[in-house]
This record gives structure tokens, C-alpha cells and sequence, in this order.
């Protein structure tokens, strides 16, 4: 609070003093800005703290509040904050269709203006840029994301002479090799169901593309519709030849990993989190492909869950929150963050650490024509959840018909 007591001056001089050191303070007041951050993992915490102590030293006068919350607790939190209009000036948050929710209803800033004037196009990939952007505005920073694809033993590929499939007809080949040498070609683990969901989300973008995909999961396309029967049949297909290990419905993703440690299964769809727990001794020994293509005229669309930085409506840009913005989106918290995170970067020109599942990411998410978030990201909360328990059950059922006809009704019922 200012003080004007003590000293005396004249009452011209005493008056102009005031408003001169109400105005500093205002000005100083302006400077202070609040970060809410959804992050669980201690390295992560560390990183922003490290990154906010640099911002302050950079900019003097500016403050940087850091708050951290659980999954729980953030997701509950940020409903309130943009719906009352008020909370943190800053919030982290997810890119896709749950971006996109709080933009419809005016509750994010449009970023535009500042990716324009600091050519931020240029430094991010096509696919991070779409995944933030709405009718061509961008509305985030992204600050991290990881590829999903396929993870399978060098060793087990070379004993038998095969090569990385890119096309369906080569996967499908490297699938029967596998079977008739006597190893599962493909381990899942789906006792949480939404393991499941990857196998519908790559289906779906290889024969039908990014826009058919996200607008399906938007309930603008009824499930009835042949692109997803289409997707189904392909699935079925696999089901039916025995290409899946049996009991993945009493595992979990981890528990279904041995499999492949001991060469009785050749690969699994997975995302990278995977390759962080993988054994020492065997690490060497894995590799990564992205998902085939079936339709060549489909670009290469690939699932990459985004992580980002947007701001409220209600908080009032300034320089500080402007800097604080072109800071995260910079090449030195782009590289730091996102190497204590095992994650990549969607600033393409940082130089990723020597690792080669996030060397394959980068190099495959960097060319990728479009992202899109993961099935319970891209839908709302409730037909995220009948989803991947329908899909989980086609996987036992192997009836088309049956599955076509749930997942309408729960698009009707949570989407329409």
C-alpha cells in the first residue's frame, strides 16, 4: 500500500507524489502474474520453478506465482475459473476438442496477434499449430506432446527377416510371420479399457482422416456410418486371425508388456510413456514404427496428445504475460522441460536428447499433416467412457452390428 505520511510538502507537490507512486505501484501490481499448472511429476514442478526464477531475473519488477494441482483437482478447478471469470491469469491445459470447448463459449483469449508478430508459425510443427488453433486463430502455447505408435523387439524382426511395415498389406504380413513362428504378434493390455480406444483412433485416421475423426467424435457422424464399419471390419479382421494375445481383458497395459520381454508376442500400441519402463537389459533391443497406412490418400495424421498454456479471457494482457508466453514457446524451456519429461518438443527446432524413441517421435510428429488427442480427449467425458468400454467389449464380441448400434446410442445420448 502507499503511504504518503510523514514528511511534509506542499499540498501541490504531496498530491503529485501520490499519483506518481499510485501509479508505480499499479504498475508493479501488473507485473505479478499467476500460473495454475496441472502436473503431477516432481521434475516437471521443478522445471517451471527453475524457468519462473530465470523469467523474474530476466524482467526485473515481474512476479512469477506458481500453483500446482492433481489431475482431480485442476480439472474440477478450471471449470469454475473460466465460468465465474476469474482464477489464475495463466492456465496449462490440453490441445484438440478440449481446447476448442472453451474457446466456443469466449473463455480463452485469441493468441493470434502474438504468434503473428513473433512468427511463432515458423518455429512449431503442422500438427502442434492445428491442435491449438480453431477456424485458423491460435489460442495456446504447446509446451509438450508424445508420440504413439508401435514398440517391438529388433531381435525378434531380424530372426525372422522382417522389416517395419508401412502399408497394411505389409503389416499384415509381418502379423502372419510372427503367428506362424509361434509368437503372438500383438500385446495388449486392456483391464482399463482405454488401451483399446488407440486401435479404434488409428483405424479411424487411416482410412477416414483427421476431420472425419474429430467430427465422429463430436456426434456430427453417426457411428452408423460406413467409414466407421469400415474401421471395424479391419479390426475384426485382426481379431478373427488371431493376432491378439487372449486374456487382455484381465490386464493392464503393464502387465501385458512381459510378453514381448520374453519374445512370445512381437509389438504393442502403445504410447512412449512405455518406453520409460522398459527394462535396462532390453532396451537396446526396442525399436518403434509409426502406425501403417491403409488409405494412401490419407495423409499422415497421428495420435499425439498435446499439453499447453492458454489464457483466460478475464485476465488482462500486458507485456508480462506476453514475455512470460514467447518464454514457454522459446527453445531454452522447450528443451529443458521436455527432457526431465522423457516428452518432445512442438517447437521443432529444439534439438531433442539423445534418445531414439524421442528422436523417432520428434522426426514423426514434426511431418505429421494433423494430431488428434486421444480418443477421451477428443469426445466429452461421458462418451469417453462408454467408448472405450464398448470398444474393450467388441474385442471379446467381435459383432459389428452390435457395437455399431451401442456406440450410436451413446452418441445420441452424451453428444446430441
Amino acid at each position: 500500500m502507499l503511504n504518503c505520511r510523514h514528511q511534509w510538502r506542499s499540498p501541490l507537490i504531496f498530491f503529485y507524489s501520490c499519483i506518481l507512486g499510485l501509479l508505480i505501484s499499479s504498475s508493479v501490481l501488473a507485473q505479478s502474474i499467476e500460473v495454475a499448472i496441472l502436473s503431477t511429476s516432481g521434475p516437471q514442478k521443478s522445471s517451471f520453478l527453475r524457468h519462473a526464477k530465470s523469467f523474474e531475473a530476466q524482467y526485473p519488477g515481474s512476479e512469477v506465482i506458481l500453483s500446482f494441482y492433481s489431475d482431480a483437482d485442476f480439472k474440477k478447478s478450471i471449470v469454475k475459473w473460466l465460468s465465474q471469470g476469474s482464477g489464475p491469469d495463466i492456465l496449462t491445459w490440453q490441445g484438440g476438442p478440449r481446447l476448442y470447448q472453451y474457446v466456443r463459449k469466449n473463455q480463452v483469449k485469441d493468441l493470434s496477434r502474438l504468434w503473428s508478430e513473433h512468427g511463432l508459425d515458423a518455429s512449431f510443427s503442422e500438427g502442434a499449430i492445428g491442435a491449438i488453433s480453431l477456424n485458423n486463430k491460435r489460442y495456446a502455447i504447446p509446451t509438450s506432446y508424445y508420440q504413439w505408435g508401435f514398440y517391438y523387439r529388433q531381435s525378434v524382426f531380424d530372426g525372422l527377416n522382417l522389416q517395419p511395415p508401412a502399408d497394411w498389406k505389409s503389416f499384415l504380413n509381418v502379423c502372419e510371420t510372427l503367428k506362424n513362428a509361434g509368437i503372438t504378434p500383438i500385446t495388449i493390455g486392456a483391464a482399463n479399457k482405454w488401451t483399446s480406444a488407440a486401435w479404434f483412433d488409428y483405424l479411424n485416421l487411416r482410412i477416414n482422416g483427421l476431420d472425419y475423426h474429430q467430427r465422429l467424435l463430436q456426434g456430427e457422424i453417426p457411428f452408423t456410418d460406413k467409414g466407421v464399419r469400415d474401421v471395424f471390419e479391419k479390426w475384426k479382421l485382426l481379431l478373427d486371425k488371431g493376432y491378439f494375445t487372449t486374456r487382455y481383458n484381465g490386464w493392464d497395459w503393464q502387465q501385458a508388456m512381459p510378453f514381448m520381454y520374453h519374445k512370445m508376442a512381437g509389438m504393442t500400441l502403445i504410447g512412449n510413456f512405455f518406453a520409460g519402463g522398459l527394462p535396462p537389459l532390453l532396451k537396446e533391443d526396442f525399436r518403434f514404427f509409426p502406425f501403417p497406412q491403409i488409405n494412401p490418400a490419407i495423409p499422415a495424421y497421428e495420435e499425439a496428445p498435446m499439453d499447453l498454456l492458454m489464457v483466460p479471457n478475464y485476465t488482462k494482457m500486458n507485456k508480462t504475460v506476453e514475455h512470460y508466453l514467447l518464454s514457454i514457446a522459446g527453445l531454452d524451456f522447450q528443451k529443458r522441460y521436455n527432457d526431465v519429461s522423457s516428452m518432445i518438443s512442438p517447437n521443432k527446432r529444439v534439438q531433442s536428447k539423445d534418445d531414439y524413441f524421442i528422436k523417432q517421435g520428434q522426426k514423426i510428429l514434426n511431418n505429421a499433416a494433423g494430431l488428434s488427442q486421444f480418443f477421451d480427449r477428443d469426445t466429452n467425458e461421458k462418451m469417453g467412457s462408454a467408448g472405450t468400454i464398448i470398444f474393450t467389449e467388441f474385442m471379446d464380441s467381435r459383432n459389428i452390428d452390435a457395437t455399431l448400434s451401442a456406440l450410436e446410442n451413446a452418441r445420441q445420448t452424451y453428444l446430441l
